[in-house]
């Protein structure tokens, strides 16, 4: 006979258990596994975050992150629960001994036993539970919800290690669809009730029986009387992605999208430029009148919304825009108010002239208070004391959306900072890439405050004098960890 799991065999991991135990229905076994699984993700380097679904307590969610911590790991942790119980069952949730869990729920057993199903545990207890582990409670995301609901909208990115523990055949199916493509390959994945509930068991070989996925069902190994678990062995599929248009809280929006009937939301997986923030779910716009062979973006609706809010205050002054494209953001600068000179090598052609007047002129017609503009077709920075000269007053707001290579937007910045006005306001799109960085530390070097918006693309902002900067409330689907060329930027949003 094999003997017993002993935790004394099991020092690291003990130390750790009898922090978590209290808040976790799971078995040692199960622990131990998941420790296991936690260690072997960092152990092979293997990209992703952790993602629970169904938490009760979090005393797993708390072992992960002490072993994290322990690993001095630091990794983005997704805890999918309602935060006040199951959800409801259907006939496919019995457990092993053939009790259905809807009269279970109701009191057949008594009300312990009742209590223990429904596994009611509120959103503000478990975050206190995980906040004692020490872990960096900012890479913790707790999502509230059905997983029905949730999963498709939440983007957890590539997976490390994925376990399941909401017991039921739906939401275990729910799971196993949105979650298992996300799963990386050599991913862990534990399903903590396979053995008593057949609901989840039902529903982890419901989803191989189907088929039209294309993966095959891995292999599982018993953990203990109910946890399985395994290692998913097939190449990741890249998942799909609910996008979405988001407009932020405390910003407005003028709502110009029926102006630009061109822009066409596209797939950005296939675009080259390595600046591209693809896994954001917001969608990503191209105009379907651009024929050059290489894809330019607009600005996300959350972006140009930034935009117009911070404008508004300038509302009547002169503003500049390098980078004007089809005129988007242009349009919402003179929506805004704005007395607006643009800048675009493009603005040369014929046809996108046209385009661009069509779409502001539009803007001024059907927007009540819009500014004015002026189009210059032209390089910047070789243009810019042209156009500066061309008026008495210096620019309120400069947008910098131009030439996102080498050393351009540095001397496009340097440029535009003898012609600011006192009080005033620059915005840099794209601070995903390094080259667009070095424009906006040209403002912090001459003084500026600066600050991030944790957009699509990220936009910097410098400012001086009085000028209001409303604070931006992150899209929690984006991305909270800036790249590295941002370290220096510690006030972000």
């Amino acid at each position: 006979m094999g003997k017993t799991f002993d935790l004394n065999d099991h020092r690291e991991f003990a130390a750790l258990w009898e922090q978590v135990a209290p808040f976790t229905l799971t078995s040692p076994e199960r622990g131990f596994a998941l420790f296991q699984g936690v260690n072997a993700v960092l152990d092979n380097d293997l990209p992703g975050s952790f993602v629970e679904c169904g938490v009760w307590k979090g005393g797993s969610a708390m072992l992960i992150a002490l072993t994290l911590k322990m690993r001095k790991a630091n990794r983005p942790i997704y805890l999918f629960d309602t935060f006040e119980g199951m959800t409801a069952p259907n006939g496919n949730d019995v457990d092993f001994q053939g009790n259905s869990a809807e009269d279970l729920m109701a009191g057949s057993k008594g009300g312990r036993v009742a209590e223990l199903v429904k596994a009611a545990a509120g959103l503000d207890e478990v975050r206190a539970n995980l906040e004692t582990t020490g872990y960096n409670i900012n890479a913790i995301r707790f999502v509230k919800g059905d997983v029905k609901d949730t999963l498709p909208i939440t983007h957890t990115g590539q997976i490390a290690l994925l376990r399941l523990d909401t017991d039921f055949y739906d939401s275990t199916l729910a799971e196993m669809q949105q979650l298992w493509p996300r799963l990386s390959r050599g991913g862990s994945f534990i399903i903590d009730d396979y053995g008593h509930w057949q609901g989840a068991k039902k529903a982890f070989h419901a989803y191989f029986d189907d088929g039209d996925h294309g993966y095959k069902k891995p292999l599982l190994w018993r953990i203990d009387y109910t946890g399985f678990g395994g290692v998913k062995l097939e190449d990741r599929v890249e998942p799909g992605i609910r996008r979405y248009d988001r407009l932020p809280p405390g910003f407005e929006t003028p709502d110009l999208a029926r102006l630009f009937p061109h822009a066409a939301p596209q797939n950005p997986k296939p675009v080259k430029w390595p600046y591209l923030r693809k896994h954001v779910p917001h969608i990503w716009r191209t105009d379907s009148r651009d024929h050059k062979p290489w894809a330019t973006g607009y600005a996300s609706a959350e972006e140009a919304a930034c935009l117009y809010t911070l404008a508004k205050q300038f509302a009547g002054q002169r503003m500049l825009e390098v980078g004007t494209h089809f005129g988007w953001t242009a349009a919402h600068l003179v929506a805004a108010g704005g007395q607006l000179d643009c800048i675009d090598p493009d603005l040369h052609l014929p046809a996108r002239k046209v385009a661009v007047t069509h779409a502001l002129d539009n803007v001024k017609r059907q927007v009540d208070g819009a500014g004015t503009y002026r189009l210059w077709g032209g390089f910047s920075p070789d243009v810019i004391e042209e156009v500066r000269a061309s008026e008495e007053a210096p620019w309120s707001l400069a947008f910098i959306d131009g030439n996102h290579e080498d050393d351009g937007p540095r001397q496009d910045a340097l440029a535009v900072l003898p012609h600011l006005a006192d009080d005033a306001l620059v915005v840099f799109h794209d601070l995903t890439s390094p080259f667009v960085e070095r424009g906006l530390y040209v403002m912090r070097q001459a003084g500026f405050s600066t600050r991030l918006y944790n957009t699509m693309q990220i936009l910097g902002l410098a400012w001086r004098g009085d000028v209001a900067v409303p604070d931006h409330e992150r899209d929690p689907n984006v991305p909270m960890q800036l790249p590295w060329h941002l370290e220096k930027y510690q006030q972000t949003d």
